[in-house]
């Protein structure tokens, strides 16, 4: 149903400290951002169909629409589930109890910039225990050149993707893709800085010395980190190493920004902000008794078993993780009451 909404922010400045004149409205979610209108007030009415997902950026701005300048982002306002930071945060904070909408007062028991960094740190963990699945990247080798002296050297060192978490396999393709060959991972000693042998000849793996015209792929190996090198020299007409890797999620920077996970994922990044949030306040309360027990040193306390919730969320959390790890279903167990 098509229902008419006006939303509000907070004022901003930009330029620099000059209090923002203008405001761009632009809906970033589904599809392409697009501008929907500038507005010189910090509110704005939007008509939208409430059946949808969907997500709106505000960000101050100078110029006209289409193509106008803009500043960082002020707000982000969604409808239903989206896929992003804002989503996220008000998630947590609803099972936080911290929703200012619902209090007497605006004041926040959990300010923005600490759930985002518990955020990160629980995107940090989905990227370490499920990375995205396999992606293929082809990565341009180069010819060789010719120094003062006469030598051929060839450009052996090439740049990965900045998002690799770990290297599936790397193939070797010629530029008429007749020739497919899967290179073995060699370990990095150091001292070699040369893909000939000190006899003059190629290394072992490459079958015909890169003089004679015939070039063949021996073995790759990562060092440093980011860089992955070949120890041949490489024709460079067109032929390529087809990456294949897990990767790593890119880390949000603005709340509108849309994170590449699943409603799944999206639990567990929530729990384990939850978790957290918990510790912090635990560790706040630390000197208080009902926090006391034999599992931090003090003794027994029957008289007050009171059991800390950031227990009680992590249990959840390792529960959820385990069903993703063996692709179950969640189950339920029915109680006779």
């Amino acid at each position: 149903m098509l229902i008419t909404q006006q939303f509000t922010w907070p004022a901003t400045n930009w330029p620099a400290t000059s209090p923002a004149a203008q405001y761009t409205v632009l809906q970033v979610y589904p599809g392409t951002v697009t501008a929907l209108q500038n507005v010189s007030t910090t509110s704005v009415t939007l008509t939208f169909d409430d059946s949808q997902s969907l997500a709106y950026q505000v960000r101050p701005s100078s110029g006209a629409l289409p193509t106008p300048t803009y500043g960082p982002e002020a707000s982000v306002f969604t409808v239903n589930y989206v896929p992003c930071r804002a989503w996220l945060r008000h998630k947590v904070r609803k099972a936080l109890a911290d929703r200012a909408d619902q209090t007497t007062t605006t004041q926040l028991n959990w300010p923005d910039d600490e759930l985002n960094e518990y955020i990160a740190e629980a995107l940090v963990e989905l990227n370490t225990l499920f990375p995205v699945g396999e992606v293929a990247a082809p990565i341009t080798l180069l010819p060789t050149t010719i120094d003062s002296k006469g030598n051929k050297i060839g450009v052996t060192a090439y740049a990965l993707p900045s998002d690799l978490y770990l290297i599936r396999s790397v193939e070797y393709v010629t530029s008429d893709e007749q020739y497919h060959k899967y290179l073995k991972e060699k370990p990095w000693r150091g001292g070699e800085t040369t893909y000939n042998s000190f006899l003059g000849y190629p290394k072992v793996g490459v079958l015909y010395s890169p003089t004679s015209g015939r070039y063949y792929p021996g073995n790759y190996f990562v060092f440093p980190e980011g860089t992955i090198n070949i120890d041949w020299a490489p024709a460079g007409d067109g032929d390529f190493l087809n990456v294949t890797y897990l990767a790593n999620r890119a880390l949000p920077a603005n709340d509108g920004d849309v994170l590449n996970v699943t409603l799944k994922d999206m639990e567990l990044l929530s729990l384990y902000t939850q978790m957290k949030a918990w510790i912090r306040v635990e560790g706040s309360d630390s000197r208080l008794s009902r926090w006391r027990g034999r599992d931090d040193g003090v003794g027994r306390r029957d008289d007050l078993p009171t059991l800390k919730h950031s227990m009680v969320i992590k249990q959840l959390y390792n529960e959820r993780v385990n069903d993703r790890r063996e692709q179950r279903p969640r189950t339920r167990r029915l109680v006779r009451r």
